[in-house]
Formats: structure tokens, C-alpha cells, sequence
């Protein structure tokens, strides 16, 4: 029996121009993979994250130690996608980093797509814009300024938030924030790196 394949749209929140990603998974994924999927394409990994969909929250189980913030009443990782997502313009909402909150909306697109994807595709990006997010930059706003200071090389702090982008993404200083590599972005979703970072969080 061959596994439905479902497709997605995510954006991220409150940031223009559009940052975007147009995706396909199968529909067996795990929500904690997808998860880790969604913030992969994004540039993002590391952070505490939840996941909201039809007004259930879904989190990973953290040792104790790592609480003391409002516990969502699901663990995020054991339900497929297929079971939350079960009709087309379904939404679900991933929020990473409760300190500089990124918001990452994601629609249900198409329940089944209907051409053939080649094995070991999945999961694939098949169309957006943007870079993706800079971690620790103070979230929307933050990247805001960055935009700007790109585009007019001024700003307050300008000199020394560049010397830090230097440092740490060269690429947005050399390309900016509207480029978008997709086969790079395909290559880094079937890595498992983000996924391997939150095995240590975990119980």
C-alpha cells in the first residue's frame, strides 16, 4: 500500500516580505518530525517549540528541571500529521523560541497529492522565498533591522550587528534575506540534525 503524500504551505508570521516554504511530507509523519521539518526549513533548531492545531498544544516532555512554563496538554511526538491535518485548509501554528517568538503558520494544501514522488524525495521543498530566520537576532523585529540595514548599510547598531552576521551567517550578508537555496534547504531536511538536537532534551 503506498503512503498518501500531503502538501503544505508554512510562513513565517509577521515578517514581510513573505518568507515562505511550499512542502510535501508523507502522512505518516510523526508530529515531532514535522516539527523539526518545518523549523529545518526555516533555520531554526535548538529552542523550546510548541505546535497549536485546532486548539490543542503540543509539546516535547521535558526533564524535570526544564519546566515552569505552561505545559501543553499532548506530547508533541507519537500522533501522525494525518490524524490533526484531515482537511484541506487545515492550520496548525509551530512557535519556537519562547524568548524572541517566532511564529510559523502551516496550511494543508492538498490531502493527497496525486503525482509521483520518486523514493527517498520526501520530505522535499518545492517552492518559496527567503532566507529563513537568524537565530538570537531578537525574532521579528530583529530580523527587521537586519533587512533594513542591508538594504540602506545604516542603522542603529548597524556596524556591530554586522560584524556579528559576519560571524555568524555570512551567507544573508553576502545574498540577504529573500534568497532562498531549495536544493541546499532539501538537502538539510532529510539530515536529521535538528531532530538529533532535541534527543537531549528530552526524557
Amino acid at each position: 500500500m503506498v503512503t498518501p503524500i500531503m502538501q503544505f504551505v508554512a510562513e513565517l508570521h509577521e515578517y514581510r516580505p513573505r518568507m515562505w516554504r511550499r512542502f510535501q511530507v508523507s502522512s505518516d509523519t510523526d508530529l515531532a518530525d514535522f516539527c523539526y521539518i518545518l523549523m529545518e526549513m526555516f533555520r531554526m533548531g535548538g529552542h523550546l517549540f510548541d505546535f497549536t492545531i485546532k486548539d490543542v498544544r503540543y509539546a516535547l516532555p521535558l526533564p524535570k528541571g526544564l519546566g515552569g512554563w505552561d505545559m501543553p496538554t499532548k506530547n508533541v511526538k507519537g500522533v501522525a500529521i494525518s490524524k490533526l491535518f484531515t482537511e484541506e485548509e487545515d492550520f496548525g501554528e509551530l512557535q519556537y523560541d519562547f524568548g524572541d517568538s517566532w511564529y510559523v503558520g502551516v496550511k494543508l494544501e492538498k490531502l493527497k497529492v496525486t503525482e509521483t514522488v520518486p523514493d527517498g524525495e520526501l520530505p522535499r521543498v518545492i517552492k518559496g522565498k527567503g532566507f529563513g530566520i537568524v537565530e538570537d537576532c531578537g525574532g521579528v523585529w530583529g530580523l527587521e533591522e537586519i533587512a533594513q540595514g542591508l538594504k540602506t548599510n545604516q542603522g542603529e547598531d548597524w556596524e556591530d550587528r554586522k560584524e556579528w552576521l559576519k560571524e555568524r551567517y555570512p551567507e544573508v550578508l553576502e545574498k540577504g534575506l529573500e534568497f532562498l537555496d531549495i536544493d541546499e534547504i532539501n538537502v538539510a531536511i532529510k539530515s536529521n540534525n535538528v531532530a538529533d538536537m532535541y534527543k537531549l532534551m528530552t526524557k
